[in-house]
């Protein structure tokens, strides 16, 4: 595999992966990690990390 093959394999798994996702406290445990307080099992939605991945507006530049 060539420089120039991996460099676009990294370029597209970037695009695709990271450009434009942000991050944002959990909705469903309000960026806790857990439902409650009193050792309730880990979240379901963000898996315990106390946040979720969402894809950012594009910016509209006219």
């Amino acid at each position: 595999m060539t420089f120039h093959e991996r460099k676009a394999a990294r370029t597209a798994h970037y695009m695709r992966f990271t450009f434009r996702w942000k991050q944002r406290a959990c909705s469903a445990c309000m960026g806790t990690g857990r439902y409650d307080h009193n050792g309730s099992p880990p979240c379901g939605a963000c898996e315990g990390t106390g946040k979720e991945r969402y894809k950012a507006q594009e910016d509209n530049h006219d």
